[in-house]
């Protein structure tokens, strides 16, 4: 049993893993470390938190790739309502960010823990029980019944507010009701009910999300609008790509993050810090593991067994997706900044463990997926 597990472990996806983990761990040491940095003096920044966040992932993962896949299956509504309680609590004693007046982390300590990552992860569990719960084609009516799982989540991480987190809630919906077999006559007519719906969305955001969307056109139009105001990190993102050219300014290097003109850097605008240090052989590296990621977690949904695994892993592959997607292109002003971070590069603990936590999840599947000989 134990050749078997190690037989089936996917060793390529542990080794991408690893390689966006040292890329976060160097860039957020860089992005926080004060002027002029140590290479080795990580105490003076993030850094140190950063690698323990993956330390304590990586204990997470392992974890979670021994708990048997078809337990998520049980615990799956459990852990839906639990991130439920905790999305609500966050907007009662959440962390109160004065600046743009939002609450989306409950302080542990010397943690903050972000219950709208979990969700994600949760919800998930939940649509891949939901839709898999009976068996034959998918309804119409299960399709509009699985709207009331994504809701909830949907409807209090808005009120925090985070727009790009409550996004990244309805592709994982829409990507896991695609994999679960919905009529494309059944998409068509959710996509128009979605866009007829879209100027009632506008007139609820609130002004400062108005303004990074406004700000987003405006700069495609005019790049230096508004340099000083909302503009002012967009211009500074293009100017940190740019200044890396082809093989970048070196780690530690650049002038535009250590001289602190690039703002919420390590978080953000990680990739602005990488590109302006590694140029463009590093941010091609990036994407290359970004991609192969992908394939990897997609090959897990290949691979399993049931169709709960199956639509579990793609979910997980709709997660790792869009925030890449965004996060990359708020960089590149291809879109709109949401403040979604890119899984396993960005500062953070509560996105670092829910990525282990998913990967653990995925490495279940193929360690427990049995193998039916006639």
């Amino acid at each position: 049993m134990r050749v078997q597990v190690w037989r089936r472990l996917d060793y390529l996806l542990l080794l991408t893993i690893a390689g966006l983990a040292v890329y976060g761990v160097l860039m957020v040491h860089s992005a926080t470390c004060p002027f002029p940095c140590e290479p080795f003096a990580l105490y003076t920044s993030m850094g140190l938190r950063q690698a323990l966040y993956v330390v304590v992932g990586v204990a997470a993962m392992i974890a979670a790739a021994a708990i048997h896949w078809r337990g998520y299956r049980t615990l799956a509504y459990w852990a839906y309502g639990l991130s439920l309680v905790l999305l609500a609590v966050v907007l009662v004693v959440g962390h109160r960010e004065a600046e743009l007046g939002v609450r989306r982390w409950i302080r542990l300590g010397p943690v903050d823990l972000q219950p709208s990552e979990m969700a994600k992860l949760a919800m998930v569990l939940a649509l891949g029980r939901f839709f898999t719960d009976r068996e034959g084609p998918l309804s119409f009516r299960r399709a509009i019944g699985s709207i009331l799982v994504l809701l909830p989540p949907l409807g209090l991480v808005f009120l925090q507010p985070d727009l790009g987190t409550s996004l990244s809630f309805v592709c994982i919906w829409f990507g896991m009701l695609v994999m679960a077999g919905a009529r494309p006559l059944h998409l068509g007519l959710m996509t128009l009910a979605a866009v007829l719906a879209a100027p009632g969305g506008w007139l609820i955001l609130r002004e400062y999300q108005r303004a990074r969307v406004a700000t987003f056109v405006t700069t495609l139009i005019n790049p230096e609008a508004d340099p000083f105001g909302e503009g002012y990190n967009i211009i500074q993102a293009r100017i940190s790509i740019g200044s890396g050219g082809m093989f970048g300014r070196g780690w530690l290097e650049g002038s535009q993050t250590q001289l602190a003109y690039l703002r919420v850097s390590q978080s953000d605008f990680i990739f602005s810090v990488l590109a302006e240090e590694t140029g463009f052989i590093g941010a091609m590296v990036l994407f290359a593991l970004f991609v192969l990621l992908l394939f990897r977690v997609v090959r897990v949904a290949d691979k399993a067994p049931e169709d709960f695994g199956r639509l579990v892993a793609f979910g997980i592959a709709c997660m790792l997706f869009f925030q890449s997607v965004v996060n990359l292109g708020a960089n590149l002003t291809l879109l709109p900044v949401t403040g979604v971070p890119l899984p396993l590069v960005s500062f953070g603990g509560s996105a670092m463990l829910t990525c282990f936590l998913a990967f653990g999840i995925l490495q279940s599947i193929l360690i427990h997926r049995t193998r039916y000989r006639y």
